[in-house]
């Protein structure tokens, strides 16, 4: 069930252009019937922006319980570093914040039942399939990160029969090598991004090149899937519930800080 405390929920994506597509809004859409408390987006690199966006919720009063929920598929440089950077700079160092959505409970199983659904429906053996996690990289990789292995590892772990593997938009392994990479017949191509914008609608499908000999399904960019904010919201009810029952149990009895209260 969804927390019923007054908490406000803030979704905070990378964001770069109004091409990319709004994935932060959308989610909040999505979460704030719910929730009982405001969600709200913001993006680090484009508009609403996040510092911005805190110093509202601060003038509003709704920053008392906020929890932050990165929409990012990485705990890479901006959610381990500078988001925490950017929430002490607004004094909200006692903000909760979820870890990214790709170390949520329940993830791994969600991306694994949407595989064999997929795989039903095209009457593919996994056996027969290579599944390719497609994540955004940075230029300067030359090798996959330990969070692209390990999250395969998970991915391969669900589903051992599949052939697992990663390839970056940018950087190394690249994607536009994917035909060197399997050498099954048939291939799933899964974008590890958080919207539809133009990575996702157009570099995606270009660097694939797919032609009519090649037996392999493009899906829609996880954090676009329905089932995924149903996900988010139990995970972000779990904190809120937690952090309350945490605060009660570490508040110190009435007037023991009163040394002249008959109990103390």
């Amino acid at each position: 069930m969804p927390y019923r405390g007054k908490t406000t929920l803030l979704i905070v994506a990378h964001g770069t252009s109004v091409e990319n597509g709004d994935p932060a809004g959308d989610l909040a859409r999505k979460l704030a019937p719910a929730w009982f408390g405001d969600v709200v987006p913001a993006y680090m690199r484009s508009e609403p922006g996040l510092e911005q966006v805190l110093t509202d919720l601060a003038a509003q009063g709704k920053t008392d319980r906020l929890l932050v929920v990165p929409l990012f598929f990485s705990a890479g440089y901006l959610v381990t570093e500078e988001l925490p950077k950017m929430l002490a700079g607004a004094g909200l160092s006692h903000a909760m914040v979820l870890p990214p959505v790709t170390g949520l409970n329940g993830f791994v199983p969600m991306v694994a039942r949407y595989l064999e659904q997929t795989l039903l429906i095209q009457n593919w053996a996994a056996s027969d399939t290579t599944l390719f996690l497609i994540a955004h990289g940075l230029k300067t990789l030359r090798e996959p990160t330990s969070e692209q292995i390990w999250l395969a590892q998970r991915v391969a772990n669900v589903l051992p029969e599949l052939s697992v593997r990663v390839v970056n938009i940018e950087g190394q392994p690249s994607l536009l090598d994917w035909r060197q990479k399997t050498d099954r017949p048939n291939r799933l191509f899964l974008p590890i991004l958080a919207g539809g914008g133009v990575h996702a609608r157009e570099d995606v499908p270009d660097m694939l090149a797919l032609t009519g000999q090649d037996q392999g399904v493009l899906l829609d960019p996880v954090g676009t899937w329905p089932v995924l904010p149903p996900i988010i919201l139990e995970q972000a009810a779990q904190k809120a519930r937690r952090t309350v029952v945490l605060a009660n149990y570490m508040m110190p009895p009435l007037g023991s800080r009163d040394h002249n209260s008959p109990l103390s």
